[in-house]
């Protein structure tokens, strides 16, 4: 195998942000494994996509798209991690490097609240793991937004039934999401529905074996919210 970690962030986001990321991700990368943090400017679908190709597969709409020969790579292994999610465990990267070559797809789940699709969940971006074989074997979907799906959503829906999908469930959220109304009935929290777990701002994900594997701090573009992730990031690297 070899594996690597990709995260991806805009301008917008601060310099001590992307440094503490990369302090907990070093911290509990105990394998080692290549870690990119990558700076852009287009979203963050078309990031994914575009990493692929840079890891020699070429995504639908990206064929024209010419990858730098010094970006050339060849991961067979990817964990994607958003700059707002850090691991809390040293085993987890390891673990989902492990199953993700069994052919699995094993990551945070999440469900697009804002987009009617039947409640459908699905392994978000803040962090998944998944094979170069299993994006060939699903048939190599975009990551970009669709009607139904928000990023990288329309892996979960090509995996269908055929391809083992592990999500990491919410064990506990800091905040309710900033933007809520009772008068309108939108609650204070994200839910899941399916019976599980509701999440918000600063969510916990836990593991059976494990433990609590990842904190996701959600909305770190918003300036109000960065303090709160910078003091998880502390919290890590303390703990």
């Amino acid at each position: 195998m070899n594996p690597c970690i990709a995260t991806y962030y805009m301008p917008n986001i601060s310099r001590k942000t992307v440094e503490l990321h990369a302090q907990v991700v070093d911290k509990f990368n105990k394998s080692k494994i290549p870690f990119y943090s990558i700076k852009g400017q287009i979203r963050h679908g078309h990031f994914i996509d575009y990493f692929w190709k840079m890891n020699g597969v070429v995504v639908p709409g990206f064929e024209e798209v010419e990858v730098q020969e010094n970006l050339k790579m060849n991961h067979d292994v990817i964990i994607f991690l958003d700059i707002d999610c850090i691991p809390l465990n040293y085993d987890i990267f390891d673990y989902m490097i492990e199953e993700a070559s069994k052919g699995k797809i094993v990551g945070n789940v999440q469900r697009s609240g804002h987009i009617e699709n039947g409640n459908h969940l699905f392994s978000a971006p803040s962090a998944t793991a998944l094979s170069k074989e299993t994006f060939l074997k699903i048939g190599r979907p975009s990551a970009i937004e669709t009607p139904r799906s928000d990023v990288m959503e329309e892996y979960t829906w090509a995996a269908d039934s055929e391809i083992e999908i592990e999500y990491f469930i919410p064990s506990a959220y800091a905040r309710p999401p900033h933007r809520y109304d009772w008068e309108t009935d939108q609650r204070p929290y994200w839910t899941l529905e399916n019976g599980l777990p509701n999440y918000g701002i600063g969510t916990t994900y836990k593991h059976d074996k494990f433990g609590d594997v990842f904190y996701h701090n959600f909305q770190i573009r918003e300036k109000h919210y960065e303090e709160l992730f910078w003091e998880h990031c502390e919290l890590a690297l303390n703990k």
